[in-house]
């Protein structure tokens, strides 16, 4: 009852946004590329190509305004990381960097970015310029919409660790902090969507609230966002593998649902789990939860919200309500919360539809059908994490080995060559050229190769085995987070306050919109 009390307020309050807020127009800003040549892969660019092609797509007439900050600008300078597929890498500079330990950037290219429009660098001038001076125009009845497609770090803030960082070009960090700064200045009437998919990103889901900080209330604008991973994970994707067929980011999935089909032009069945006409933000984050098949555990901003303000029963307590804090309402007759290890077929009853497809979905591709599924999940996870925990050890030791046969072939080399002690000595690249098939032969009958090569296959194949469990982990956090979501919204209206239910319903009505005109 409570759940359909609180859905009730939801549609009631979107019906009222719509019929009585005319959206005059959709601003987009995107905030793209590395933080220098080497981290600014070509996968960036093409995000943004795509998401160049969703807006074609989803506005005929062109998006009144599309400002693209992206890597160095309109410098043409090499900016961007690629790997040219035609290329043939020579045997003697992949043994020499494989024994040698330096393969990283090894079979890697650059050019200048091939951004179309581009208004700038990604720099902390231009993005804080671009608020004070383009975002102030901005008037009542618009929509900024902010695509964000970079890297980023974890917080150095031990106190705050939502406090994440964004990367931008010559390494200039912004932390969350300063883009609800930025995000401040714009007219408090202008709705914010984001969407956001560098590693850590989802600390930045705290721009809903005053300052970032969720102590001191929501902020008065109207802002939603959408971000890959948690604020203590890396997120998947970066690549500087040219074929498109190959991203697996989270945004390839998210603008994916919006369109209808992929970056390579498949069709995508409709992510409309509502069924009300339209795929929704909510929806498409829905669709890559369910979808995505990497080590992202994507979040929203309401996931932020009912994690500030909402609760669910602690371990071994009776699962009712605690003492009220100041902002929650009167005392009610005493009630029992909803908790994520609640019975599933209850949990399902309450969730939202694009909640129930993500409970299902992941349920079933995980293969869990017990009723306690939280519990279920958790163990399930608990068991992966110990084997990769102790399969690093083993690579480790693993490691070791293939480490000290690589120095031992490294010897035998540079006692031949001793100018190759130092790559950069003048004679090393002549050394290189001329002696190319000496120096192969040189490396590959080495007695300790054969065993080195085997070595350095196990060490993938475990890398490789590694990555497959931290996958399958992520998709039990998505399906324990989910189930979160919906105890902790059903537990809301009997924790707080009236004022914060109003709130929480605003906030899902902008996750519920989409793009497009007359949207």
């Amino acid at each position: 009852m409570a759940r359909l009390e609180l859905s009730a307020a939801v549609l009631i309050l979107h019906f009222l946004c719509v019929v009585t807020q005319v959206r005059s127009a959709d601003y987009f800003l995107t905030v793209g590329g590395g933080y220098a040549p080497t981290g600014n892969q070509i996968s960036l660019e093409k995000n943004v190509h795509f998401f160049q092609h969703v807006l074609e797509a989803r506005y005929p007439a062109g998006p009144v305004q599309h400002d693209i900050f992206f890597s160095d600008g309109d410098d043409p300078g090499r900016d961007l990381q690629y790997v040219d597929a035609e290329a043939k890498l020579p045997r003697v500079n992949l043994l020499l960097a494989t024994i040698f330990r330096k393969t990283n950037y090894l079979n890697h290219r650059y050019r200048s970015h091939q951004v179309p429009g581009v208004t700038g660098a990604t720099t902390r001038s231009n993005l804080a310029d671009w608020f004070v001076e383009e975002g102030a125009q901005l008037k009542a009845g618009d929509r900024l919409v902010v695509y964000v497609t970079a890297h980023g770090g974890k917080s150095k803030d031990k106190k705050r660790p939502e406090n994440t960082q964004l990367f931008l070009w010559n390494n200039q960090p912004i932390l969350m902090t300063e883009l609800t700064r930025h995000l401040d200045k714009l007219p408090a009437e202008v709705p914010v969507v984001l969407v956001m998919v560098q590693c850590y990103s989802g600390g930045f889901a705290n721009v809903i609230f005053k300052e970032g900080d969720s102590s001191k209330g929501l902020a008065q604008p109207n802002r939603c966002g959408f971000y890959a991973t948690v604020q203590t994970r890396p997120a998947a994707g970066c690549t500087p593998d040219i074929n498109e067929e190959n991203y697996h980011e989270y945004s390839s999935y998210f603008w994916a649902a919006i369109l209808g089909a992929t970056r390579t032009g498949q069709a995508v069945s409709s992510c409309d789990y509502n069924e009300d006409g339209v795929v929704s933000f909510s929806e498409a984050h829905a669709y890559a939860l369910l979808t995505s098949s990497t080590i992202d555990i994507s979040v929203k901003t309401s996931d932020a919200f009912l994690r500030a303000y909402s609760e669910y029963p602690k371990p071994g307590s009776k699962g009712n309500r605690r003492k009220r804090r100041r902002d929650e309402r009167p005392p009610q007759p005493v009630v029992r919360l909803w908790h994520p290890d609640s019975a599933f077929a209850d949990l399902l009853d309450l969730a939202r539809p694009e909640e129930r497809v993500v409970l299902q979905g992941l349920s079933g591709q995980l293969e869990f059908f017990e009723s306690r599924r939280a519990r279920q999940a958790q163990t399930v996870a608990s068991r992966l994490a110990k084997e990769n925990k102790d399969g690093l050890s083993n690579r480790n030791k693993m490691r070791g080995q293939y480490d000290k046969l690589a120095a031992r072939i490294r010897r035998e080399v540079i006692n031949r060559w001793p100018e190759l002690a130092n790559p950069w000595h003048p004679s090393a690249a002549t050394i290189i050229q001329k002696e190319a098939d000496a120096i192969v032969e040189c490396v590959e009958s080495h007695k300790g190769y054969k065993r080195f090569s085997q070595l350095r296959r196990r060490l993938n194949r475990l890398s490789q085995e590694q990555l497959n469990r931290d996958r399958k982990w992520a998709k039990c956090q998505r399906l324990i987070r989910t189930l979160e979501n919906v105890a902790l919204a059903a537990n809301l209206p009997h924790v707080a306050s009236a004022g914060r239910q109003i709130e929480y319903a605003r906030l899902l009505g902008a996750e519920m919109a989409t793009l497009g005109a007359g949207q």
